[in-house]
């Protein structure tokens, strides 16, 4: 007997005399390890869990909180839904789920935390360019409204426009294809720009939302941050646009009209829009980053991402988590396009 099986007989020795409750949980251990073929899936369940104890645990499928056990697969435990009856285990509808290099996802969510590119995270994670659209995608969508809490006390808001892009689409109907870097064909704000409605407190809550094309209305803005108006707060600042003034009297709120074109920028001292305006100039500079453009499917996606990295940082562990708590990104995932992927 070689001193590698002497070993494995003092493992099972010791194994025996454990309680049988302790094999149990060991066994389901090992089995998980092996069927995800590398321990490093091991830290992303963990935080899984974590994640689940701290929040309501609903099922993936049809939001459903009436939840029971239903045994365990491959080491894993599975959950049923009383209200869908489907089944589900701790990773269902995450941004995991259903990948099949499960080891790889972590480092890669570290490349996607440094901001690299496409190409430098598939290099980096050892995986394909295709796959590395895919999974950036598929985090990011699983990061909408994630980190996002009530704003509070004064409450800045106002839109900026992207140009309107058909990334990746070979049939644009309505115009010629543009060049990398192109101009809208019409003046001022039109259907070719694509709008963000980006709103702060003073506290830092920041929220930035894609409406669509075109000017605001008091519908969109009221859908994209009406939802954020804490209960705390009695002040929105805004410019002139007109949509704003519905939306304050539709929640009750002073409304502070700043009208920059008169010359105007602060008044009574504290009430300004200087904090988001500031905040699209360092939006514009990110974006920049992204020579190639992003298409208007995925815009919101990087509005994700750039709020997401503006509270935590490169705060790798935290993206990590961030990218786990949703259980919806399987939606997101089956909207993403990848049968013309371009660089």
């Amino acid at each position: 007997m070689n001193i590698m099986q002497r070993g494995v007989e003092e493992i099972l020795n010791t194994i025996s005399g454990l309680p049988i409750e302790t094999i149990e949980l060991l066994r389901n251990r090992i089995s998980m390890m092996l069927s995800d073929k590398t321990s490093t899936t091991t830290p992303i369940i963990e935080y899984r869990k974590e994640i689940q104890e701290n929040a309501q645990f609903v099922c993936p499928h049809c939001g459903c909180d009436d939840i029971i056990g239903h045994g365990n697969f491959k080491g894993r435990k599975r959950y049923k839904c009383k209200g869908c009856r489907k089944t589900f285990n701790d990773l269902s509808g995450t941004s995991i789920d259903k990948l099949h290099k499960k080891e790889l996802w972590s480092k890669y969510v570290q490349c996607v935390s440094e901001g690299l590119t496409l190409r430098e995270a598939a290099k980096e994670s050892g995986i394909s360019y295709r796959t590395s659209f895919i999974w950036r995608h598929k985090i990011l969508a699983s990061l909408k409204d994630i980190g996002c809490y009530n704003m509070e006390g004064i409450v800045e808001a106002d839109e900026t426009f992207f140009l309107s892009s058909e990334k990746g689409n070979r049939n644009i109907p309505n115009r010629k294809p543009r060049k990398r870097g192109g101009k809208a064909t019409k003046r001022g704000i039109n259907d070719e720009h694509i709008t963000v409605i980006v709103s702060t407190d003073r506290h830092g809550e920041f929220i930035a939302e894609v409406t669509g094309k075109g000017r605001l209305t008091t519908k969109q803005i009221d859908a994209k941050i009406g939802k954020w108006i804490g209960s705390g707060v009695d002040v929105i600042c805004t410019d002139s646009h007109r949509s704003y003034e519905g939306f304050a009297k539709k929640k009750k709120l002073k409304h502070v009209k700043i009208n920059a074109s008169k010359g105007q920028h602060v008044k009574d001292k504290i009430y300004h829009i200087q904090n988001i305006n500031s905040a699209h100039g360092m939006i514009k500079d990110w974006m920049h980053k992204f020579r190639g453009g992003v298409g208007d499917s995925y815009l919101q996606n990087y509005m994700n991402w750039y709020r997401v990295q503006r509270k935590i940082g490169v705060n790798q562990e935290e993206f990590i988590r961030y990218a786990l708590t949703s259980n919806n990104a399987f939606i997101a995932g089956k909207n993403i396009k990848t049968h013309y992927i371009i660089s």
